[in-house]
């Protein structure tokens, strides 16, 4: 059994990092049994100034069927510690300090086995745009020494391996291994009642998420309808929060039955039961290379309205969501008065499409996953 080290900045029992704890933690429980899979992560969610409790500070502690090394801060020698007792080391996103650190080891020919980085989305037009002067510098950095050299580079999909290549240079090694899903559907509990809408955001709340289009796609509807808006995630932009509730709040002037609440942030092992109360998932997202939320909203039976900025290209010719072209406003309000004029009848057969297409999408990305061609 190969023994594979996964490097990344947070791990259970964390949630607040959304979708790249997610992908781990599925990753463990499809593939748990047929490899050795090693964690090494931070000892404190995102935010926290305290540890974990109940966990081993730098010593593995068993997590479902990885074995996790928690540590208070990225040091190069443990790392090269963990790396020289495994087959593989997989870095999760290249521009953090772990990743840094493990890339000039492996640079420095001291960590010996193979290597990969995997993308994360970090260079798509959207994402790579945020910050893009800092991202820039530090890509020019990287390859004037040769810091890229023998790194094998992980994505989820083939536009996620031309994203890559534009910025990092064609002749990169990749691997398309697309992200794992939650195991299993969730039953739809929520009953869609004529002349309402019953609507969620949940993700982390930062620009990329684009949280602040959802009042102008609002402002589009009737100004009498009905809708109810809850919105679920960390409030890691705290300027960015604040000006898509004062905008939220502006809507109200025209449309007063049109009602939202902050919710905060959800914790991942509850986001399938939360989705299940809900007629639809708005997502005007700027860009993801996988969409766990997505996903989850799918087995949940919640409708999704996407931007066509992620994998999820085909919910609208499956009948079981909408994509919508990124920044079209129109479009977006569109799909929102379609579900909104639909009665419980037609919503339970799209709810069943969606079953439908998830289940059939998982079977497919677990049997052919790229992992074992990474892990060996």
């Amino acid at each position: 059994m190969n023994k594979v080290l996964i490097i990344t900045g947070r791990y259970l029992p964390g949630y607040r990092d959304g979708g790249p704890v997610r992908s781990l933690i599925n990753l463990t429980e499809w593939m748990g049994d047929e490899y050795d899979i090693r964690i090494m992560c931070l000892d404190r969610d995102h935010g926290d100034t305290e540890r974990y409790p109940d966990i081993k500070v730098n010593e593995y502690n068993t997590v479902g069927k990885a074995k996790v090394w928690y540590t208070p801060e990225f040091k190069k020698e443990d790392i090269q510690k963990l790396a020289d007792d495994v087959d593989l080391v997989y870095v999760c996103g290249p521009y953090s300090d772990y990743a840094r650190l493990a890339m000039s080891l492996k640079k420095e020919g001291k960590i010996r086995a193979p290597f990969y980085v995997a993308s994360m989305g970090s260079f798509s037009p959207e994402a790579f745009n945020i910050k893009g002067l800092k991202k820039r510098l530090f890509i020019s950095y990287m390859k004037m020494t040769h810091m890229f050299d023998d790194v094998s580079w992980s994505v989820t999909s083939q536009r996620e391996e031309h994203e890559l290549k534009a910025v990092i240079g064609s002749g990169c090694k990749c691997v398309v291994a697309s992200d794992l899903p939650r195991k299993g559907t969730t039953e739809h509990t929520h009953i869609k009642e004529d002349g309402s809408l019953k609507i969620c955001f949940i993700s982390r709340i930062s620009r990329k998420k684009n949280l602040i289009a959802i009042p102008e796609i609002l402002k589009e509807q009737s100004d009498d309808c009905r809708i109810k808006l809850d919105i679920y995630g960390a409030d890691e932009d705290k300027v960015y929060l604040r000006e898509c509730l004062d905008k939220l709040d502006e809507l109200r002037k025209t449309h007063p039955d049109c009602r939202w609440e902050y919710k905060g942030e959800a914790d991942g092992s509850k986001i399938p039961s939360i989705f299940a109360e809900y007629d639809a998932f708005l997502f005007p997202t700027l860009g993801e290379n996988y969409g766990h939320v997505i996903a989850e909203s799918l087995a949940s039976g919640c409708i999704p309205i996407i931007s066509d900025t992620t994998p999820w290209l085909d919910l609208a010719e499956k009948g079981c969501g909408f994509v919508c072209p990124s920044g079209d406003i129109t479009s977006f309000a569109s799909a929102v008065k379609e579900l909104y004029e639909m009665n419980e009848e037609a919503m339970s057969a799209k709810r069943g499409k969606c079953y439908d297409y998830i289940t059939s999408a998982n079977d497919i990305s677990v049997k052919h996953s790229g992992y074992r061609t990474i892990f060996g």
